[in-house]
């Protein structure tokens, strides 16, 4: 299905200095909404849009997603300048926005870290875990993004909606899915902040430009709550070699030379000054929220959804949701992974 037809390519070279006949190219990382890069022989773009075929109620919403980075650019927050947004219907089904393309690389996977050196490694470590504890020191109570969500309460509403998402989507039973939740309902921690979290923070989620962050990308599944969701989230999918059975096959940090898990929390906890005596929950919790996004992964390809795909490729996201379940019930979480 060709996207950029002629009515697109209008409205995008009468709202932005770009060619009609401009070229685009699919990023590879992210499985859920789809990022273009837009560029003629001057200028380059990025462009935001939903999967195409039916999409989950509250998922893809590309309104809130730009209005996250206009609000978070404004106060100096390492994200990219929102343009353009497209919501009329008229010549597009599906809602899309345009932001600025912001040089640098995406290091997603441990091949692309392998061309760094181990100095650095360490820096990019540290700039990605202080960048992540300015966004969740940064006072988002006091700017309109206030009523983004719900600011006490963050894991259960997560419990609740991802768990009301996957019965949406369900195409098959797991067992598994069902400990993990439950594994989670009986421990969930006192919230210590609000902030905002965003839901998918690793390092194949910036991009790197001199071993510094110089943009947070993927919004779409930011919301106001826990903080230590995120830091959860860093810890989980840091995977190194001697882990067993990572689900993170192809995570950067399996390239030597990046600081440790326990340094990282070290990091965050000097700059946040929160406790992280629960902080093995919030790795389990983002092990089963990684096995809720392959699952909804592996059924819009095996709806279709994505075009046309080899049944070997649909059977190893099938497969993923497994691995990211086992590490979510693993009863010794943290001891394995440290």
């Amino acid at each position: 299905m060709d996207f950029f037809n002629e009515n697109v390519r209008k409205f995008i070279s009468e709202n932005i200095d770009l060619d009609i006949n401009f070229k685009y190219e699919r990023f590879k990382v992210g499985r859920s909404n789809i990022t273009f890069k837009i560029y003629d022989d001057f200028n380059q773009y990025v462009l935001r849009r939903p999967p195409f075929g039916n999409k989950l109620e509250s998922a893809h919403n590309m309104q809130r997603e730009f209005r996250v980075i206009s609000e978070l650019y404004k106060y100096q927050i390492k994200v990219p300048k929102a343009l353009l947004i497209y919501v009329d219907k008229k010549i597009s089904e599906d809602d899309f926005y345009i932001m600025e393309y912001v040089d640098g690389d995406t290091i997603s996977d441990n091949i692309v870290a392998n061309e760094y050196s181990i100095n650095d490694k360490k820096k990019i470590t540290e700039s990605l875990i202080k960048n992540l504890a300015y966004l969740h020191n940064f006072n988002v109570l006091s700017t309109d993004l206030k009523d983004l969500g719900k600011h006490n309460n963050y894991v259960e509403r997560q419990l609740k909606r991802w768990g009301k998402q996957f019965e949406a989507q369900k195409i098959r039973d797991l067992e598994s899915m069902d400990n993990a939740t439950n594994m989670l309902l009986d421990t969930i921690p006192e919230q210590q902040r609000v902030s905002l979290v965003h839901g998918d923070y690793r390092l194949d989620n910036v991009r790197i430009k001199d071993n510094n962050v110089a943009a947070i990308l993927d919004w779409e599944l930011c919301t106001l709550g826990d903080p230590l969701a995120d830091l959860g989230t860093i810890i989980a999918s840091w995977s190194n070699k001697d882990e067993l059975d990572t689900p993170f096959i192809y995570s950067p940090s399996l390239s030597e030379g990046f600081l440790s898990r326990k340094e990282i929390l070290s990091i965050y906890e000097n700059e946040c000054s929160l406790s992280l005596k629960d902080i093995e929950f919030y790795v389990r919790l983002s092990f089963w929220k990684h096995a809720m996004i392959m699952e909804g992964v592996y059924v819009r390809y095996s709806l279709g959804y994505y075009g046309d795909t080899d049944k070997n490729e649909i059977d190893a996201f099938g497969q993923s949701t497994i691995n990211f379940l086992k590490k979510a019930n693993n009863n010794n979480l943290l001891e394995e992974i440290l």
